[in-house]
This record gives structure tokens, C-alpha cells and sequence, in this order.
């Protein structure tokens, strides 16, 4: 029986064994699974034809064990992704992403193939055909070596040797021959060597790629953990923040506080002004009673206007919200226009 295998080689190995017609001859994962009981395992289950990897370049292990097995490798264009393996392996419930791997590698190619295959079939061909077609042969040139093979061989007698005497020109000619035909044999180890050398640079390109693939992937991870670090920190400032406000909005419940507007804002006329006074803003003085600000502001037309000044040190502030404790507003107004030396100055500095 002919057999296309899916390798996933590593510390834990996995193993996908399909025959021609796509039934799974075997599937299984070991732990330190070698080359040689690898083989082994193989060799049992029947002849290897293809061994087929998930991934590109090919690993050293399936090139390894496929020249062992004389059998053909392939190999992706791209290496499969994780979607595609789930979705093509998920009528066999493997038992592991390694069996699921090797699975995925082996209907891969057994796809691949599937067409040439059907043709095969309809031929009424066997899978001898198919395994001969695998290795590079067309449907016609496998058919007809297998025929020739059939063919019983006719053995003759071999006919006594005549001594030939060679002349020193065919002589000549005979070690031309033979030095040709070292020189093709020298030149074909060559084109070996540069293929092989070729696959070594193509695994070496993919490697790098891999590589700068995930330096990328790195970069970008820690760009985003920055990133996600910031916004906790913000997060972790904005419910300190809150916890805060929960605390204000309990003493405003039990009448601890009073809120302080921004002026023009003015909440229970307590107002605290941070700028200077403008012409427009007369308007917005009404129904102030008590404002609060610096001593190098001028306050005169909040005092023209009965308006209790004081200035910013009774104003507490929590997460942006402005206050006063009801204990040190009520002392500002039992005291009357409590900034007795303000006023005084004010006095002082305005014309008689």
C-alpha cells in the first residue's frame, strides 16, 4: 500500500499516514520520536511515496527521513496557516496541534494531486501508477514502464567472446569515451552540490525572514503593552479621582461642604474668581454672596455691590471640584465683610 505521509517533527513529533483514495491509514504523536524509529513506525504501515511538511523552507528532519524512505518531499509555496489547518483537519479530530499539523500536510498534497488522481481511477490504473506519476512521470510513460515490467524476460546464451584486436585510433576513442563519461558524472555531482546549496540559502532567506518577522511582531507588541500601560495608569488616576468625588458627594449629602463655582458659575452664590474683572462681567455679580479670590485682584466692585469677599485660602479643591466647609463659611458670615483689612485697604486707596 502507497502512502503519502504528513511529518511535524520537533520535541513532540507528529505523524498523518493517507493512502490514495484519502482514508487515514494513521495518525499519531510521540515525544523524542527519532529517524530511526520513525522509519520504523513507516515502514510498517506500507511504502512511502510522498512526505509532505506544513511549512516552508522544509525542515532538515523531513528531508532527512524522506531520503531514507526514497520517497518524494513537498513542501508548500507558503507555509499553511493555523485557520487552514483547523478548517481541513476538523473532520478528524486530532488530538494535538502536532497531529493536526502533520494531518494538514498530508491532505495538502494528497489535494495537489487529487485530479491526476480521478484521471488514474477512470483509467481503471492502480496506485503503483499513481506513485510512479508522484515521482515526476506522466500517466502514459508510468503506464508503460509498469507494462514493460510485466513482460516476462527471454534469456539468451551468452555467445562465446571473439577476441577483437583494437587499433590504436579505437583505442583512443574508447578512453575519450570513458573520460566523457567520468566528466558528465563530475558535472552532475556539481548540479547536485548547487542545488543543494540553493535549498540551504532558500531555508537560510526563509529563516531570516521568519526572524525579522517576529522582531517585528516584538516591536509592535511592546508598543502596544506601553500603550496599554498608559491608558491603566489614566484609568487607576480617574477612579482615584472618582473615589474622591464619592467621598465629596457624602459630606454634600450630610451638609459638611458647599460646592464653589468658577466664576461667572456660582453655586448657593459662592463663586471663586481667578481673573480679572471685565466690563461685561458686572452683569454676572448678581445674587453673589460670597466670592473668593487673590488680594492682587481688584475687588472693588464686588465690595461696591455688598458682595462678602475673602480671599482663596478657605477654598479646598478634589478632583477639579471647588468647596468650602460649611464651618469656615458660616464663620465668614458671622463675621460680616470678613476681610475687615481688605476693605480697610480698599477704603484707603479710593478717592475722598
Amino acid at each position: 500500500m502507497h502512502l503519502i505521509v504528513g511529518i511535524d517533527p520537533g520535541t513532540t513529533t507528529g505523524i498523518a499516514a493517507l493512502n490514495f483514495n484519502g482514508k487515514l491509514i494513521d495518525l499519531f504523536s510521540s515525544k523524542d520520536l527519532g529517524m530511526d524509529r520513525a522509519i520504523e513506525h513507516l515502514v510498517k504501515l506500507g511504502k512511502v511515496s510522498v512526505i509532505a511538511t506544513d511549512v516552508t523552507p522544509t525542515p532538515g528532519f523531513v528531508s532527512k527521513l524522506a531520503a531514507q524512505l526514497g520517497a518524494l518531499v513537498h513542501t508548500p509555496h507558503e507555509s499553511i496557516s493555523v485557520s487552514e489547518k483547523i478548517e481541513l483537519t476538523r473532520p478528524y479530530k486530532p488530538e494535538d496541534s502536532h497531529q493536526r499539523d502533520a494531518l494538514a500536510a498530508a491532505l495538502t498534497t494528497l489535494n495537489k494531486f487529487k485530479n491526476k488522481f480521478q484521471k488514474i481511477d477512470s483509467l481503471k490504473l492502480g496506485d503503483d501508477v499513481k506513485h510512479l506519476v508522484l515521482q515526476g512521470y506522466s500517466i502514459d510513460e508510468a503506464s508503460k514502464m509498469l507494462k514493460e515490467r510485466e513482460k516476462p524476460r527471454i534469456t539468451e546464451k551468452p555467445k562465446p567472446r571473439k577476441e577483437i584486436i583494437l587499433s590504436e585510433e579505437e583505442r583512443r576513442m574508447r578512453r575519450l569515451e570513458k573520460q566523457n563519461i567520468l566528466l558528465r558524472k563530475q558535472l552532475d555531482e556539481k548540479g547536485n552540490e548547487i542545488r543543494d546549496l540553493k535549498r540551504k540559502i532558500s531555508r537560510i532567506k526563509g529563516s531570516y525572514r521568519i526572524r525579522l518577522r517576529k522582531e517585528t511582531e516584538i516591536r509592535e507588541r511592546d508598543q502596544r503593552i506601553k500603550s496599554l500601560e498608559l491608558s491603566l495608569n489614566d484609568l487607576r488616576d480617574k477612579l482615584k479621582d472618582i473615589d474622591k468625588l464619592r467621598d465629596l458627594w457624602k459630606m454634600l449629602s450630610n451638609e459638611e461642604i458647599k460646592p464653589i463655582g468658577i466664576f461667572p458659575e456660582r453655586y448657593n452664590g459662592l463663586t471663586l474668581i481667578n481673573r480679572k474683572l471685565r466690563k461685561k462681567d458686572i452683569e454676572d455679580l448678581e445674587r453673589i454672596e460670597v466670592a473668593f479670590l487673590s488680594e492682587s485682584l481688584d475687588y472693588a466692585p464686588l465690595v461696591d455691590r455688598g458682595i462678602l469677599v475673602t480671599d482663596t485660602k478657605y477654598v479646598k479643591e478634589t478632583a477639579g471640584c471647588y468647596y468650602i466647609n460649611v464651618d469656615d463659611l458660616e464663620k465668614l458670615k458671622s463675621r460680616g465683610v470678613s476681610v475687615e483689612k481688605i476693605v480697610e485697604d480698599y477704603r484707603k486707596k479710593r478717592p475722598s
